[in-house]
Parts: C-alpha cells; sequence; structure tokens
C-alpha cells in the first residue's frame, strides 16, 4: 500500500562496513572501508556510496563532538525499496561502523553496531567475525520472537505494523522531544501537501530520528518522493530538486545550503525549534481535525505509550477514513475507487481538502493498494481499518446496504472471498456495518426483503448476518514506565437482472514509472554535474 519497505528479504543485512575517514590533512580523498562483511561482498558501486554516506558533515573542528551517535541514511534500489544504512561514529569522527540492511529494525542495529565497536575496540576480531556470522545467516525470525546471538547480543524483532510507542522507538522519542506540537502540526501539514521539506540539526541520532518519526505519522500512507534521512556534502544539489522531498541536513552544510538557489522550500531547525515556511499549510487544513490533533498531543504530552502516534492516526483517520465509502463494488467486475464520490459528500472545508489530496502521491498510492489487495482477495486489517470503524468517519449506512445486499444476491468472488478465505478486509467492513447500523438488524432484513420482492417477484430466504471478532484491544503500557521518563517541559513557540450499461467509474491511473527519487539517485551517484544538466 505504498510502502517502500521490502517483503521477505533474503538476510538480515547485506553488508557491515568499517570505513575511516582521511580527515582535514587529506581534503578531497573519500573515505576507504577497511574492514568488511561478508569478505566477498562484491557491489562496489554500494560500498563507494556507503562510504560517503559515512560522513555527512563537514570533517573539521566543529564536527568532532559526534562522538558515539547512532543515526541512518537511506538507499532507493531500482525496485524504489528503501535500503537502510545504520550507522555508528567512532572517537573523533574518525571511523564509521555500518550496516546496509532492508530491515528497519532501528534499535536492533544500533545495539548490535554499539557491541560491534566495542569488540573493535577491544581487539576481540574472533568474537566480531562471530557475532556478524551468527546474525548474517539468521532466518528472519517473526515479529515478537526473542534472538539470542552470544552472550552479549539478545534482541526481540520489533513489529513494524504496530504503532510506534514511547520510549521504546528511539526515532519518534527523539522527534517528540526535540520538537514542539506547534511545529510537528506544521511539518505534518507540510508533508500532506508534500512540499520540498529540510530538517536541519547539529546532532546526526536526532537529525535522522526527526526525519523517521515525521515521516512515520503519515501511516497509513507513506512519502513516496525523494526521501533522504542525512544528506552528504557531495549531493547537496538534492536540495534544488524540482520535486517533493524530505531531507535532512547536518548544521555544518546549512550555509552552503541557504546560499543555492532554494525555492517554497520548508526548513525545521531542530536546534532551535524553529521552522520557516513560505505556505499556509496548517490553516489550510479543517480546522476541527487540527484542533483536536492538537489537544490529544498536548494531553499525551508527559505519558509514555503510542499515544503520540495514535493521536496522528486519528487525524489521518478522519481525513482518509471515508475512503470505503467511495469504494463501487459490482458482480463480476473489480473493486474500483470514485475520487468524485470521495470529496463530494463531505462539508465544504473537508471538501477542498480532499480535492486536493486526491491529486498527491501518497494517496494514489494507499488508494492502489487498498484496490489491489482487495481484488487479489488477499485483504488488509490494519490499526487504520480499526479506527475507522470507531470513528464517526465510517459513514452512512448506505454502504452497509450495498456491501450486504451484494453479498445476499450473491457476488462471484467477493462472496467466495468472504466465506471461503476469511478476508480479514471483509470483516472488517461487516463490522463497519454492524457498529453504523443504527436503525436495527429487523428493520434491515425487512428493508432489503421488500427491495428483493419489488425488484424479482420473490423474495430471498433470510441468511444469518457474518460475525466477526471484536477488535482487539491494545495492550496497556505498565504506567511505571512514566517515571522512567522524564517530563516533556513546554517548546517554543464497498444476479441482478440485467440494467441499461453506464460509464464505469473512474480509475486512478497507475504509474509503471518509479518514484522520481530513483531516478535522480541515479543521477546523484554518477556526479553533481549529471544532476544539474538534468534538472535543466
Amino acid at each position: 500500500m505504498g510502502s517502500r519497505i521490502k517483503q521477505n528479504p533474503e538476510t538480515t543485512f547485506e553488508v557491515y562496513a568499517e570505513v575511516t575517514c582521511p580527515g582535514i590533512s587529506c581534503a578531497g580523498k573519500d573515505p576507504e572501508v577497511r574492514r568488511q562483511f561478508p569478505e566477498d561482498y562484491s557491489d562496489q558501486e554500494v560500498l563507494q556510496t556507503l562510504t560517503k554516506f559515512c560522513f555527512p558533515f563537514c570533517v573539521d573542528s566543529h564536527a568532532v563532538n559526534q562522538v558515539g551517535q547512532n543515526f541512518t541514511f537511506v538507499l532507493t534500489d531500482i525496485d524504489s525499496k528503501q535500503r537502510f544504512g545504520f550507522c555508528r561514529l567512532s572517537s573523533g569522527a574518525k571511523s564509521c561502523f555500518c550496516i546496509l540492511s532492508y530491515l528497519p529494525w532501528f534499535e536492533v542495529f544500533y545495539k548490535l553496531l554499539n557491541v560491534l565497536a566495542d569488540y573493535s575496540a577491544k581487539g576481540q576480531d574472533s568474537q566480531r567475525s562471530e557475532l556478524l556470522e551468527t546474525f548474517h545467516k539468521l532466518a528472519i525470525p517473526e515479529p515478537g520472537t526473542s534472538v539470542h546471538l552470544g552472550v552479549h547480543s539478545y534482541f526481540t524483532v520489533p513489529d513494524i505494523r504496530e504503532l510506534p510507542s514511547i520510549p521504546e522507538n528511539r526515532n519518534l522519542t527523539e522527534y517528540f522531544v526535540a520538537v514542539d506540537v506547534n511545529n510537528m502540526l506544521h511539518l505534518y501539514a507540510s508533508m500532506l501537501y508534500e512540499r520540498r521539506i529540510l530538517i536541519c540539526c547539529s546532532k546526526l541520532s536526532t537529525l535522522t530520528a526527526c526525519v523517521h518519526g515525521s515521516a512515520a505519522m503519515l501511516y497509513p500512507m507513506f512519502w513516496q518522493h525523494v526521501y533522504i534521512p542525512v544528506l552528504p556534502p557531495h549531493l547537496l544539489d538534492y536540495c534544488c530538486a524540482p520535486m517533493p522531498y524530505l531531507i535532512g541536513i547536518h548544521l555544518s552544510l546549512m550555509e552552503k545550503v541557504r546560499n543555492m538557489a532554494l525555492e517554497d522550500v520548508v526548513i525545521l531547525n531542530v536546534d532551535t525549534n524553529t521552522l520557516e515556511t513560505p505556505f499556509d499549510d496548517l490553516q489550510s487544513l479543517p480546522n476541527d481535525v487540527v484542533s483536536a490533533l492538537k489537544n490529544r498531543l498536548k494531553k499525551v504530552s508527559t505519558t509514555t505509550g503510542d499515544g503520540v502516534a495514535r493521536a496522528f492516526l486519528k487525524a489521518q483517520a478522519s481525513f482518509f477514513g471515508s475512503y470505503r465509502n467511495a469504494l463501487k463494488i459490482e458482480p463480476g467486475e473489480p473493486i474500483t475507487f470514485c475520487e468524485e464520490t470521495f470529496v463530494s459528500h463531505r462539508s465544504a472545508v473537508m471538501r477542498q481538502f480532499l480535492q486536493n489530496a486526491i491529486q498527491l502521491q501518497l494517496f494514489k498510492q494507499f488508494i492502489d493498494g487498498r484496490l489491489d489487495l482487495l481484488n487479489s482477495g488477499e485483504g488488509f486489517s490494519d490499526v487504520f481499518e480499526e479506527e475507522i470503524n470507531m470513528g464517526e468517519y465510517a459513514g452512512s449506512d448506505k454502504l452497509y446496504h450495498q456491501w450486504l445486499s451484494t453479498v445476499r444476491k450473491g457476488s462471484g468472488a467477493i462472496l467466495n472471498t468472504v466465506k471461503t478465505l476469511a478476508n480479514p478486509a471483509m470483516k472488517t467492513v461487516y463490522k463497519f456495518a454492524k457498529d453504523h447500523a443504527k436503525m436495527g438488524i429487523k428493520e434491515v432484513k425487512n428493508r432489503l426483503k421488500q427491495k428483493d420482492i419489488a425488484e424479482n417477484g420473490c423474495s430471498v430466504p433470510e441468511e444469518p448476518l457474518p460475525r466477526t471478532a471484536p477488535s482487539p484491544l491494545v495492550d496497556k503500557k505498565d504506567p511505571k514506565l512514566r517515571e522512567d521518563r522524564r517530563p516533556i517541559t513546554v517548546h517554543f513557540g464497498q444476479q441482478q437482472r440485467l440494467r441499461p450499461p453506464r460509464p464505469p467509474p473512474p480509475k486512478l491511473q497507475r504509474s509503471s514509472r518509479p518514484p522520481w527519487d530513483l531516478h535522480l539517485f541515479c543521477f546523484s551517484l554518477t556526479s553533481s554535474a549529471a544532476f544539474r544538466q538534468f534538472c535543466r
């Protein structure tokens, strides 16, 4: 559904590398790989790119304070899937330990890097090699599984389908501590409008955490454009890219960036907690949703758990939860999505926002993903659908009648999907229908019976309504955890008789081209000059 995360990667990580920095005295010389695992890893293009991302700042006296910093860069492969480079800088920023993986296991890889760095510092080469070999050969376990790699290395496999929580999720924790509520709202609005966004900070760990943390608040949608949590010096031309981007910049490079020809760029300085924007994006969002989101964020400002992520999830459900009312379901035909229906049934303020939203790449990718799962019979069941079921934005009884009538009369693949495959997406729709059928089951049956008699001259035997299990409750966090985190202070700032044919509902156009950032990335691997020529 638009996610850039690769499903079922072959190994836990692709390559581990220890990279050394040439320093000021060797200006102009590229960083080099001193040690790597597997030793027979031969993709030199990846290794060359990796080394430059390991030192994404000006290598001078102002950068030596990046000792022990854990940060992440992202490379995009030919299938538009993200590979994460997890890094740890050593003392004086002279060397960097890096692991490249398709798995977004931030806390796991950061912990592993700390252990590897400790082995290297103590000269325990055999322990380091044994740990890397064990982890590399490990079959990727299921979420929630406890894994022991050795005496000093163990972890629990994270479940990336769950909402991120504080303090367990480092990215969200650092983002929420460093940036105040108002600026989080402004940044959220800018991402919903797919602006060009720069985030700068003097601390690499905080910088990449803020980029990842802010992007995660778009769930169940995903940023579809240029996405670079930290930009190395040789790719500063990206800041002039003529398309939306979300880029992190180390503060030591911001002077050069500000001297470039930037146009209509939103800039968040994490150090000073200030945001510059030429747009009124936050004011353009429906005020009732923004106010509710702001109040929820302020209420959870001193608590742990998934409160922050759930606050943004509720806002996303308020904006886009009614997409199910715009699903067009015809017997024997693929399920499609009608943009006009999606926009027209909402309030005037919301219509204006949704008219813009249906043009966004992140929304189109989301709808395409849901339609693919519905029409393939795979279905889906996630926290976003559960949130829709619980909210007033779920819609009217019309969708309920449509789904129920379709299933009662028989609808081929759809019926088989529901009864045979126990499609979780259909179960979600049934639960939604039951939750919002205010007139009562008997009245619904009577109306449907009358409708069948009027249309077909006979009644249809009543069938029991399908049952679905209630959504599982979210595990409550231990209240004692609240004592382990310092308070957040106030910051700045859904066979009939033949009918006359009718035109099919509009379908979303799907592009066979990969996102712009893939093309842009290929250019960047050659030279900055190629990028400038591309921009012309």
